[in-house]
Formats: C-alpha cells, sequence, structure tokens
C-alpha cells in the first residue's frame, strides 16, 4: 500500500511539474488549464466552445490557453503564421478526420499541407474565376436564384420528398458530440453500440454515387464532377463521390447559415435603414449590372459573414516540430494551436467598432479599408482557406493587383489598355534568400494570361536556362493578394512543392512578393523564405497594330496515362503569347500511374531539361527570334511560320483544343483588346 501511495504523489507530483514548468504555462488563461483539457473538451461536448473561448480572449487578451496543449491566438500575425506560413501554414490536426466522407480521406480531411495541395490541384481551377464566371455556370446560378426568390417555399427540397429527406439527413441532426467521441476515444470507438456513433446519411449517399455513376459524356465540362472523374486524377469512382459529398455538405451548410444570418437581421426594425438602402441599390441597378459594380450588397453580406461566419469556431493546426513564436510566446512543437473567426472579428475595435452590431455602412468608408479586409477571417486565409470563396458575390469581381502602369508606354495607345486587360506581363527585379542580401541573376519574363502562365528565367553570364516553369495562377486571398502557381512544368522537377506567395504594392509601382520555396542552389533543395521584386513591363505591339492585342495560352493534349499500372513519357509543352511576345516552353515528362494502400490511383512524375523558344514583334519587319535554347528548341512551334486558325473559332473558348504544327493543343486562356480600328 506504502508503495501505492509513493506512485500516486510521484505521479501527481510529475504532472504538476509538466503543468507549471511546461511553456505553454506562461501563457494566460484559466489556472486549471495548466494541467487538464477537461474543461474545453467539456465545452465542446456542451456547443458552447465558441462562446467560451471567446469569453477567455475578452478576459485574457489576444492570447488565451485553453489546455495544456492547446493555445487559441486573435492577432493578425498569429493567423498568417498559423495558416499561411511556409507554404500554406501548419498541418490540420485529427480533428478534421471527422470529416471523412464513406470513410475515404477528401481534401477537406486531408490532414499534412503538402498532401492537401496536390489533391486541391486536382480541381482547384473549377472553383477559379474564369471557370465561375462562365456561360454554363452563370445562367445555373441565374436559375436557381431566379426560382428561389420567385418561390417564397423555397426550391426543390421544401417541394419534392425525396430532396427533402436528403436535405433532412444533411441538416437536421445533432451528431456533433457523438463525433466528438470518436474524435477523443479512437481506440474504444469500434466497440461504441449504434446509437454512440454518428447518424448516417444512405439516402444522400445513393443520390451521390448515382450521380457519380452517370456517363461522362453526359456532365457539363465546367463541372466539379467532370474533372474528378478524367482518368488523369488517379481518382477511383468512391474517391470522386467522397470529394463531391463533401463539397455539396460544405455548400449547404454553409450558404445556408449565412443567408439564413443575413436575412435574420436585415428583418430587425432598428435595420430597417439597412434594408432600404440595399433594397434602393437593387432596383436601381439595371438587371445585367455586373455584381462587383453593387457596392452596397456586398458591404451587407461581408457584414453579415463579419458578424456571423458560417463556420465560426476555432480551426486547429498542429506547431510544426521544433516549435515556434507566435506573439511574443514560444509553442512546443504538436501543440494544437487556432483562430476563431467570430473572435477575430470582434476582437480589434480598433478596425471593427461596436463590433457586435450589425453595421453595413462600415464596409464602405476608405479609412482603414485595408486594415477592414486584413482581418477578415470568414473564409479562413493561404493555401487551405475556403475552396469556394469565389462563389461569394464580392469575389466575382476579378482580383487583380496589378492594374497599375507607373511612367510613359511609347508604344501602347494609353493606360486603359491594361486596366482592360487581365493579362500580366512581367518581369523580375531581385530576389532575396532571406536573411542574405538581395541580388538578381536572371533575365526573367512572366507572361500571364488570365487563370495561366509562363515564367521563363535565363541566366545572364551563361545564357542557359535557370528556370522554367508554367501551369494555373490560382487567387488564394485579396487582401493581402496571396497566388498559389501550379507547375505542370517545371525545370527543377519540383512538381509537388508547394508555390504560394504573397505580393504587396510598394510606393514605387514594384510588387514585393513573399513566400517559402525549395532553395535549388542548396544541397538538398530545402524549402527557404525569400522576397522578390517584381515590374509590370508594358505590353509589346503586335501584327493586330497599335493599341490592339491578342493574348493566349495553350498547353498540349498529352490524353490519358493508361487504365493500368505502368509509366508512359510525354512532351508537355507550353505556348504563350501577350501581344507582341511569344514564348514556348517544352519538357520530357515520364508519368508514372499505381495504386497506393487504400488502393487508389497515385500519378507521379518527373521531368528533364527544358527547351525555349522567344520571340518578339517588330513593328516593320514582323517577328523576330529573341532566343532558342534546348534539344528541341529548334522544333518548337513558331510564330515565324504563323499559326493556322489563330484568335478564330475555337481558338477563343478555354478547354478546347486546337492544332498548331500537327499537334493538338488545350486552350487554357484566351483574350483579345480592341481598342482602335485597325490599319
Amino acid at each position: 500500500m506504502l508503495l501505492l501511495w509513493i506512485g500516486v504523489i510521484l505521479l501527481l507530483g510529475y504532472f504538476l511539474s509538466c503543468g507549471f514548468t511546461s511553456p505553454i504555462s506562461k501563457v494566460p488563461g484559466p489556472w486549471y488549464t495548466r494541467f487538464t483539457s477537461f474543461w474545453i473538451k467539456y465545452q465542446e461536448f456542451t456547443a458552447k466552445r465558441r462562446e467560451s473561448v471567446h469569453k477567455l480572449h475578452q478576459k485574457y487578451g489576444p492570447v488565451v490557453r485553453l489546455g495544456p496543449n492547446e493555445v487559441s491566438f486573435t492577432s493578425l500575425d498569429a493567423i498568417k503564421e498559423i495558416y499561411a506560413s511556409g507554404g500554406s501554414g501548419y498541418d490540420k490536426t485529427e480533428f478534421y478526420s471527422l470529416f471523412k466522407q464513406f470513410k475515404i480521406t477528401t481534401m477537406f480531411s486531408t490532414l499534412p499541407k503538402d498532401e492537401h495541395s496536390k489533391r486541391k490541384r486536382i480541381f482547384a481551377e473549377r472553383y477559379a474565376m474564369t471557370n465561375v464566371m462562365k456561360a454554363g455556370p452563370l445562367a445555373a446560378i441565374n436559375e436557381r436564384a431566379t426560382a428561389f426568390v420567385s418561390h417564397p417555399g423555397g426550391l426543390k427540397s421544401l417541394n419534392i420528398p425525396e430532396d427533402f429527406e436528403i436535405m433532412q439527413e444533411l441538416t437536421y441532426h445533432q451528431s456533433l458530440q457523438k463525433s466528438l467521441l470518436e474524435y477523443y476515444l479512437p481506440s474504444l470507438s469500434p466497440y461504441f453500440p449504434n446509437f454512440l456513433h454518428p447518424r448516417s446519411a444512405p439516402k444522400t449517399n445513393q443520390y451521390v454515387l448515382d450521380m457519380v455513376n452517370q456517363t461522362t459524356p453526359g456532365l457539363e465540362s465546367f463541372t466539379l464532377l467532370e474533372k474528378l472523374k478524367r482518368k488523369e486524377t488517379g481518382l477511383e469512382l468512391l474517391q470522386a463521390a467522397a470529394e463531391c459529398k463533401d463539397h455539396m455538405a460544405a455548400g449547404i451548410d454553409t450558404t445556408g447559415d449565412g443567408l439564413c444570418f443575413l436575412m435574420w437581421e436585415l428583418s430587425q426594425p432598428h435595420n430597417l435603414i439597412f434594408q432600404q438602402k440595399l433594397r434602393h441599390e437593387l432596383m436601381s441597378a439595371p438587371p445585367d449590372a455586373p455584381l462587383d459594380s453593387l457596392l452596397y450588397l456586398e458591404a451587407v453580406i461581408k457584414e453579415a459573414l463579419r458578424c456571423s461566419p458560417p463556420i465560426p469556431m476555432s480551426l486547429p493546426r498542429y506547431v510544426p516540430e521544433g516549435g515556434r513564436t507566435i506573439d511574443g510566446y514560444f509553442i512546443p512543437g504538436h501543440t494544437i494551436v487556432s483562430c476563431q473567426p467570430y473572435t477575430v472579428h470582434r476582437a480589434h475595435e480598433n478596425v471593427f467598432p461596436d463590433p457586435d452590431r450589425f453595421y453595413p455602412d462600415r464596409w464602405l468608408g476608405e479609412d482603414g479599408a485595408a486594415e477592414r479586409n486584413r482581418h477578415f477571417f470568414a473564409f479562413a486565409v493561404g493555401g487551405r482557406g475556403c475552396t469556394g470563396k469565389n462563389q461569394h458575390p464580392p469575389n466575382h469581381a476579378e482580383p487583380n493587383h496589378r492594374k497599375k502602369t507607373t511612367g510613359s508606354i511609347a508604344a501602347m495607345a494609353d493606360d486603359d489598355v491594361f486596366a482592360a486587360s487581365s493579362c500580366r506581363f512581367s518581369t523580375r527585379i531581385s530576389i532575396r534568400w532571406v536573411p542574405e542580401p538581395a541580388f538578381e541573376n536572371t533575365d526573367t519574363i512572366v507572361m500571364s494570361v488570365k487563370d495561366w502562365y509562363l515564367d521563363l528565367r535565363m541566366d545572364k553570364e551563361t545564357n542557359a536556362i535557370d528556370w522554367a516553369i508554367a501551369g494555373q495562377r490560382l487567387i488564394e486571398s485579396q487582401d493581402p493578394l496571396r497566388v498559389s502557381f501550379t507547375h505542370e512544368l517545371d525545370s527543377h522537377n519540383a512538381f509537388e512543392s508547394a508555390d504560394c506567395g504573397t505580393f504587396v504594392s510598394l510606393p514605387n509601382g514594384d510588387d514585393l512578393e513573399t513566400g517559402s520555396m525549395p532553395r535549388p542552389d542548396v544541397p538538398g533543395a530545402p524549402i527557404s523564405d525569400y522576397e522578390e521584386i517584381w515590374r509590370e513591363l508594358p505590353f509589346r505591339e503586335g501584327p493586330e497594330g497599335s493599341g490592339n492585342g491578342m493574348s493566349w495560352v495553350l498547353e498540349s493534349d498529352d490524353g490519358d496515362h493508361g487504365e493500368e499500372t505502368g509509366s508512359n513519357t510525354v512532351s508537355k509543352t507550353f505556348l504563350g503569347r501577350i501581344w507582341g511576345t511569344y514564348l514556348a516552353l517544352q519538357q520530357d515528362q515520364t508519368v508514372v500511374r499505381e495504386k497506393d494502400a487504400s488502393g487508389g490511383w497515385k500519378v507521379s512524375k518527373s521531368g528533364k531539361n527544358v527547351s525555349a523558344r522567344r520571340e518578339d514583334f517588330e513593328s516593320g519587319s514582323g517577328w523576330r527570334e529573341r532566343y532558342v535554347v534546348g534539344a528541341a528548341g529548334r522544333e518548337l512551334p513558331s510564330m515565324l511560320a504563323g499559326f493556322e486558325g489563330e484568335g478564330k473559332g475555337w481558338w477563343r473558348v478555354p478547354g478546347e483544343k486546337v492544332v498548331v504544327a500537327g499537334r493538338s493543343y488545350i486552350v487554357r486562356a484566351f483574350e483579345e483588346i480592341e481598342t482602335s480600328s485597325k490599319l
């Protein structure tokens, strides 16, 4: 018995010692959270976590200890560190495993950020503005919106019994506590009786499976399902079904909750003035008015999302190995850290005065606008933020941080050309690997046409390729502007590396890009912080004449990668033109298709050296070679020979295929600007 008491005393001493000596013990918070997480778990099981965490922040400030291994933050610096540092922030915790569908990990429930990035690349373009604003998606949105406002009783979910049953399965239940039991007691969950397991959704599951099993030719080309079912994604049908169900459930809950709160607020007698202002704007606007012109509508929606974000609670992440210092406190590795939108939107009264009040007019003034947007956390931030944020009306304006020009542009009619264009043509002024000095060893051009880009960096001393990349350009957030870049072609063979930069305009008109990426001049290419200065270049006059120009990006149509395990080689080629500048990049790539541990297909690729061709248009003499490099440089398509049918027919339709020099290419982006008559 004595030994038992000694053991209990030693265990208690160790327990108390850990509570007092842990770095987290220095973080403000209730004394008992030094020793146990029981308090925060109790708040979760009683559905009071959000309010309880908010009250702690009101009492203790921007940093609060929630348990011996969990800390909550509210500052902008903490948000950037947790959710955006090092290329999309820290890894998710096992909490997100609760959101698996058909017991399959989806993009949302993927925990490591690198694996999430790979999955997101499969269908991120379906949520890009260029896809959302196509005729098909817009027609579907308009049809549903018109039906919604025309029928006060709602749409099919209230009128058709089968649809109502699906909505009932998805929304009218309380499975939170049961899901949390599985989260906190994973080893015991297989032995739980049925009444302790989360509610199943058999009708919803069958509906999703039926949709996924329909034949591909019947799918619209702009849909998520059409992209998921392509062979090159490497997804089995059940994996595609899991993603579809995940997106369906996410869209129903978040949109429904957001609209419910918005309508409730507008219906309050003390908010009648806001309802009248909104009604006046909507009644005065032309039927075809673009959404980004409805400024008060944007203000009302953003204020509703600020006051009641659809996902208001903490978004938990694990601190990486080695620990990090956040808001002045050292937080050990594997500690759970988070910010919750509900509190972020209320903790900074200098940014949002009277934060509990619904007041849309706060979004209309220019003073403090930048700070308000930086603290807007309804969609989270970084590469793991809300994928569907472009469905939010204020984001329907084409985001572009470079709609400005500096200096005189002799070859152009005026600056309106650039304001009207979605293309950007830029060069790098310097790069700095933090904390080393800045330098520039390349002649770099980057041409971006809508959501697609080609980037070629030539070493100034050797005239060899320093880096060549091409792929898709995806807007992660607008203020600050954060952009991620896919690498469909990469001379550094870093196809899976996260490439995400944050852009800030400098006083001289240049742009500062900051982020993290592999450093190729160091053995092992470690992920390193960098700073790059970019300068926008004027468009070179092309064959269309002064003030007119054609721009496009084409990607080689390499077909699928087969239905069996194995590898094949393709010559991945990107062709791009912005007015009087043309660029072609080609890389031999080996694509490997194999089964992973779960039985799904895994597609990986590796690449060899890149060949490149750049040509510039000279007024009066036509296209001229600027440089040709690589083994296949001379074989790449050239503007000197001309492209049959350029700018006509299917050339103008992204996603369609055209033939160049006998090879099939997919049109990724197209734009034509005509500001003056052609002579």
